[in-house]
């Protein structure tokens, strides 16, 4: 058998690369970071558009606290309820009211000063409403010393109303809108929002930007016509009393937890309550003529 030859002592090869290869991988590998680079920078976009941009009445369904999860079937509540996860406020010091919104540490209020102007869509109504209406902004007048006063009727519905304020910051009239509806526009107007919680009536605030976000310029509230049938301030879910409930939120009170507040919110009321407690008294008169005039 023969053997095999020894190896070969040779140098290592240095190919050059080819040149074809050259002149495509710098560019694609680019294009490729560039890709990458962009689909970033549009994913961010994305995102903050999601959290800084509302979309149309997007923000309304957070107007009165997060959507609750136990509050059950068939219980009543005013406007939409606080839920065990609500965020957290700055009560007053006994805890019986609380302020919508604060800038500064302030509450965010009307100016006590200037007269709040109204109009009326009671086209829905099952019967009449100014007597409880008027009884209502009474009461109010009488806890802020704020007056009100009425222009007459109107037939915008929440929809206009909310994107006339909200986005053309424009009062024609009126600052206060007044609307009741029956069950099925209410809970249309609900489906609008994309809010599940159960009410029978809702109110809106508008502030002002900038030098005036302490200041409310306009308002909404919405009745639904037939769950609040029963005129008069007789027990906590009456019309007037609703009513009441409501236009405590306009001034720019929230719930509370306590069940002997006309403001509060939850599981357990007390029905006896048909008018302001303490509480709201006490925080209505922080958001009226003592609190002084707003420039």
């Amino acid at each position: 058998m023969s053997e095999a030859p020894p190896p070969l002592d040779l140098p290592p090869l240095n190919l050059p690369p080819r040149p074809d290869l050259g002149k495509r991988s710098a560019p694609l590998f680019a294009a490729f970071v560039l890709s990458f680079l962009v689909a970033i920078v549009l994913g961010v976009l994305a995102v903050l558009a999601l959290l800084k941009e509302p979309s149309d009445l997007r923000d309304l369904a957070a107007s009165s606290g997060p959507v609750p999860s136990s509050i059950p079937v068939g219980t009543p509540t005013p406007s939409p309820a606080l839920s065990p996860a609500a965020p957290t406020f700055r009560p007053s010091v006994d805890g019986s009211f609380r302020f919508l919104e604060r800038v500064g540490g302030a509450p965010v209020r009307w100016d006590p000063c200037e007269t709040i102007t109204y109009a009326v869509n009671d086209a829905g109504a099952t019967s009449p409403v100014r007597p409880d209406l008027k009884e209502a902004l009474r009461r109010v007048t009488r806890a802020t010393g704020i007056r009100f006063r009425s222009v007459g009727t109107t037939r915008e519905t929440f929809i206009r109303a909310y994107q006339r304020m909200r986005y053309e910051g424009v009062i024609r009239k009126a600052e206060l809108i007044l609307i009741w509806v029956d069950h099925d526009s209410y809970l249309g107007i609900l489906q609008q929002l994309n809010d599940p919680r159960p009410s029978i009536a809702f109110a809106k605030t508008m502030a002002g930007l900038f030098a005036h976000q302490d200041q409310y310029f306009g308002g909404i509230v919405v009745m639904d016509a037939d769950a609040t049938a029963t005129r008069g301030f007789g027990y906590r879910y009456a019309h007037g009393s609703v009513l009441l409930h409501e236009l405590g939120h306009i001034m720019g009170l929230d719930h509370v937890r306590d069940p002997d507040q006309l403001m509060y919110s939850g599981r357990h009321p007390n029905f006896s309550v048909r008018t302001f407690g303490p509480g709201d008294l006490e925080g209505l008169r922080r958001l009226g003529m003592d609190a002084g005039c707003l420039e």
